[in-house]
């Protein structure tokens, strides 16, 4: 498969920018739990994945274009918050909660869900 070349969206332009904000510190515990358990539940965390790329589309081709970057972790994210509105802070905090086999598991499946949209940008 052909690799898909490196895109560069105006800011202006990028649909992410909520989840660099931040929530109250009484919060981040609930938040943090929020993203644990989507990580947790494969099935939901693959939607959430898909859903990343059909509400953020330019956000999408610009970070999963960019091979250098955690592309995983960026999709976990992403994912996170437009499921539960976790920001990327609460979202790693989650992570943190979870084994190292639930990591594998929503690992494997974000990289799934980001050879599928590769896939997806080698037919445009």
């Amino acid at each position: 498969m052909k690799k898909i070349k490196r895109q560069y969206i105006h800011c202006e332009q990028l649909e992410e920018a909520p989840m660099w904000g931040s929530l109250p510190p009484k919060n981040h515990a609930l938040y943090a739990e929020r993203a644990c358990n989507l990580f947790a539940e494969i099935d939901c965390f693959e939607l959430a994945c898909r859903r990343v790329l059909e509400e953020w589309p330019n956000s999408a081709m610009q970070n999963l274009s960019a091979r250098a970057l955690n592309r995983l972790a960026w999709l976990g994210q992403a994912a996170c918050y437009i499921e539960t509105g976790s920001v990327e802070y609460t979202t790693r905090m989650g992570w943190r909660m979870l084994d190292f086999e639930e990591r594998a598991y929503a690992n494997n499946t974000a990289q799934k869900v980001i050879e599928w949209w590769e896939l997806q940008q080698c037919q445009k």
